[in-house]
């Protein structure tokens, strides 16, 4: 698993941070939960409950190969979110299920997750691009 600085700067709520080497790939909910539990070593990961998805972070650029998500994943790329605090592990508001460590964000393998995501979702693998 790579590290990247965490940047930014925490407050007791949030922390927005946009970062050149990593993005946040935001899932639904049900398909990222299911996705971490084939994740052996996860990155750092938040859940977001008002928006129901789970943010994985991967190196910048390495989504690019990935086929066009099926609307029902809501499958997002994104090079910049609201963070919450190192510390916060449960609701309210956004929360870690896998936090960062020492200031930096463990990065999830790309591949490995698109894996995870095509074994749960065969449909998005067949997608034409």
């Amino acid at each position: 698993m790579t590290r990247e600085p965490l940047g930014g700067v925490f407050s007791e709520s949030r922390t927005t941070v946009a970062a050149p080497s990593w993005e946040a790939v935001r899932v639904g909910r049900y398909y990222g939960l299911k996705a971490l539990t084939w994740l052996t070593v996860p990155g750092a990961v938040a859940v977001d409950p008002e928006d129901p998805g789970v943010y994985f972070f991967v190196a910048a650029g390495a989504t690019a190969d990935w086929p066009p998500s099926p609307a029902r994943t809501a499958l997002v790329v994104r090079q910049s979110l609201d963070l919450p605090p190192a510390h916060r592990r449960t609701p309210p508001g956004t929360y870690w299920l896998v936090p960062p460590w020492r200031g930096t964000i463990g990065l999830t393998d790309a591949g490995t997750l698109c894996a995870a995501l095509a074994d749960l979702l065969p449909e998005w693998m067949e997608t034409p691009a």
